[in-house]
């Protein structure tokens, strides 16, 4: 069925990496269930370091939007703009502290993996000088996505 489909590179590099599939039925949503995975990223690639830039590098001046998921960043930007996908928590926790970018606004998966991997990004950010702020679902389990989806509910 249909697909978002991103390439994945480097955060420093730039380099690709791999593609990242995500299924979705033909009116956006989830699928229900699926006879395998909901996200795939190619066999024998590396996620690791890796982003999904959802605006060019040209769009990131000062401040930089980033989360885990696909779904978290796209939600993100309905209210800031540049924003990049880090894949998964693993890659959030790790994200290293860019040249040039003086802010960094992360959106937290309410859920202790992500809320761990986000605060300890943001505390590598301060130390380096630079500000950084974490913006979640307020209920727990929860994402940016969710949260949207929520409020677009009749």
């Amino acid at each position: 069925g249909p697909a978002l489909v991103a390439l994945v590179t480097d955060s420093i590099t730039r380099e690709p990496l791999s593609l990242h599939t995500t299924f979705i039925c033909a009116d956006g949503t989830k699928p229900a269930a699926l006879p395998g995975p909901a996200r795939l990223m190619l066999g024998r690639h590396r996620k690791a370091g890796g982003v999904i830039r959802l605006w060019p590098d040209e769009a990131v001046t000062t401040g930089l939007g980033v989360g885990e998921g696909l779904e978290t960043c796209l939600s993100l930007a309905h209210a800031f703009r540049p924003v990049w996908s880090l894949i998964d928590a693993g890659n959030l926790r790790t994200f290293p502290v860019l040249a040039g970018v003086e802010s960094l606004l992360i959106a937290a998966d309410h859920d202790p993996a992500g809320l761990a991997a986000a605060r300890e990004c943001a505390a590598r950010w301060c130390a380096a000088g630079r500000t950084a702020a974490l913006v979640m679902a307020p209920a727990a389990g929860a994402d940016l996505n969710d949260e949207l989806k929520k409020e677009q509910q009749p």
